[in-house]
């Protein structure tokens, strides 16, 4: 699959005719070839930074050609917000197919040498400012040109004898950039500045390209990953290890097992789908397809969003402890705007803003000398994402493929290629989350209070259910704590020098803890919001497709009174 990304960096309220033009034509041009399956053309009339961002990290292995029209500098493209040209040219020099860039605005020669230096084969820039007609006329007629099967190099004379029949005096330049002759390169209008390899023969893909099923070991990278970030961390997983060091075999079933129940029930679940598939109910979760695309982008929601939940958990806490904990306005939107939302929004919200959000008023120089971290590690990998660029890619690539999933219209070989990449990406986040062996999640169904004559305080035994070992059933048992916790509550446990809990609801709810009797838990997530009816919905963990659970002033009436509480902190 090759892509055509073409971006125009037009204006929504007060778009430039000629720059529009020039998106029709060279759409119209190109449309012929994408209509016979030889390539796809990504068309972003009004490109912004995030948008050209997400593409180039979400399609770098497919991008043919980046074409950028609009204003620019010779350090910049001129969008929304300004892209710098190092991170463009490191963005571009991931993308291994890309054959050339093409910077159709003013003065864009100054990132030539940037572009080069990634790995950009060939690239097409001006040396000083060019009118927009001129603009429209160069890109039109280098488009038309490639479009009828010339190469990249006849296609640039072509362009550059169009606007000499519009002004003789135009010059342009072409070579090889480490012989450029700079005076005569900063006379030309526009270059085709090259590496010594480059090749200019190149045409546009002329064939429908072959569906091809990549070589695929299912999950063979995942529980790599996960192997070595559980590794001390899970008892289970290290007695087969060491087993297996000591010459015995150990099957990849037991392995996969040990995974599995060494991770909090809703996270392990979602890889149970992927790595221990049961017939029917997950047909395709081990196929290289849409099912297993979805399913990889479900794992990761999952773990982000009993992320977020953890820490606005851990907020609500310290702000009932700390009645003077700051909450700026700022932040205080975020919170709410996610309480807040719609189901549509629900399917493309960005988890990660909101997890930024709750951490950023944590760690305000006032607030943290208040709170202590219930799961410390997220206090250490906050920097994460901006120090390691592979886990800040892969975040950002799973994110984006959501949104793009959402949108729908992925041909046959998208969804392969991007399983395959989903599946790199999930288990580079794994690799950092060894920690979550140390928690687990238990349903809290009643709490007997407990003093006798020869006890100074009370303590308080919670009956729980433990929401440990998937295919074996799950655990019914006690603790005894010095504190009692709400009832009917979903806990984060942890177990280190003692037992320590954090309440996670309302932001998780066990449905089974509002019946009688009962030894099973039923959790669900928080999804969304209904404005005018006043309702929160919430939605089924283990199977997203069920019906939601309607939480409103007549059903589980005790969570939606704890939910308006938490919301009425973040009104402004």
């Amino acid at each position: 699959m090759y892509v055509l990304f073409l971006a125009y960096a037009n204006d929504t309220e007060h778009p430039l005719d000629e720059l529009k033009d020039e998106d029709d034509q060279v759409y119209r041009s190109l449309i012929p070839g994408a209509l016979q399956n030889h390539y796809l053309i990504h068309r972003e009339s009004f490109a912004s930074l995030n948008k050209i961002r997400e593409f180039l990290i979400l399609y770098r292995d497919h991008i043919f050609l980046f074409s950028f029209s609009g204003h620019a500098d010779r350090d910049k493209l001129i969008l929304d917000e300004d892209a710098q040209i190092g991170g463009m040219a490191k963005l571009l020099g991931r993308c291994p197919n890309l054959k050339m860039v093409f910077l159709n605005g003013c003065s864009t020669q100054g990132q030539v040498k940037s572009l080069l230096d990634a790995g950009v084969p060939c690239v097409i820039a001006t040396s000083s400012p060019v009118g927009d007609k001129m603009a429209k006329t160069f890109g039109i007629s280098f488009f038309q040109a490639l479009s009828t099967g010339d190469s990249f190099s006849d296609s640039f004379e072509a362009a550059t004898g169009a606007i000499m029949l519009l002004d003789k005096n135009k010059k342009v330049y072409r070579g090889e950039y480490s012989k450029v002759d700079h005076a005569d390169a900063q006379t030309a209008s526009w270059g085709l500045f090259t590496h010594a390899t480059s090749d200019l023969s190149f045409t546009l893909p002329a064939a429908k390209p072959i569906l091809e099923v990549p070589d695929f070991d299912p999950n063979s990278i995942l529980i790599k990953r996960l192997i070595e970030a559980l590794t001390g961390q899970s008892d289970e997983l290290d007695f087969l290890i060491q087993k297996e060091k000591s010459g015995k075999l150990v099957s990849e079933s037991k392995k996969r097992m040990a995974i599995l129940n060494s991770l909090p029930a809703p996270i392990a679940e979602h890889l149970r789908k992927l790595m221990v598939p049961i017939q029917d109910e997950n047909d395709g979760y081990d196929k290289l397809g849409k099912e297993r695309l979805g399913q990889l982008v479900r794992t990761y929601e999952v773990t982000t969003e009993l992320t977020a939940f953890t820490l606005m958990a851990q907020l609500w806490e310290a702000k009932i402890l700390h009645t003077d904990l700051r909450i700026p306005e700022d932040q205080a939107i975020v919170i709410r705007d996610f309480l807040m939302r719609s189901v549509d929004q629900r399917q493309t919200y960005d988890y990660i803003g909101l997890v930024r959000a709750v951490r950023s008023i944590l760690d305000d120089e006032f607030n943290k000398t208040l709170v202590n971290y219930f799961v410390p590690e997220l206090e250490i990998i906050k920097e994460l994402p901006y120090q390691n660029e592979e886990f800040m890619s892969a975040t950002f690539f799973l994110q984006t493929l959501r949104q793009r999933m959402a949108a729908g219209g992925m041909s046959e070989q998208e969804e392969m290629t991007l399983c395959i990449r989903g599946e790199e990406c999930l288990g580079e986040i794994f690799s950092r989350l060894g920690f979550l062996a140390k928690y687990q999640l238990a349903a809290v169904n009643n709490i007997d209070i407990q003093k006798y004559r020869h006890t100074a305080k009370p303590s308080f035994k919670h009956n729980i259910v433990r929401l440990i070992d998937l295919l074996g059933g799950l655990e019914q048992s006690e603790i005894t704590l010095e504190r009692f916790t709400d009832n009917r509550s979903v806990l984060l446990l942890r177990e280190d020098e003692g037992l320590s809990e954090l309440n996670l609801t309302p932001f998780i709810l066990d449905k089974n803890a509002f019946e009688k009797d009962t030894d099973v838990s039923n959790i669900y997530f928080y999804s969304h919001y209904d404005r005018v009816s006043g309702v929160y919905y919430y939605y089924y963990v283990n199977n997203p497709n069920e019906e939601f659970l309607t939480v409103s002033t007549t059903e589980y009436a005790v969570i939606k009174a704890q939910m308006d509480a938490f919301r009425s902190m973040f009104e402004v």
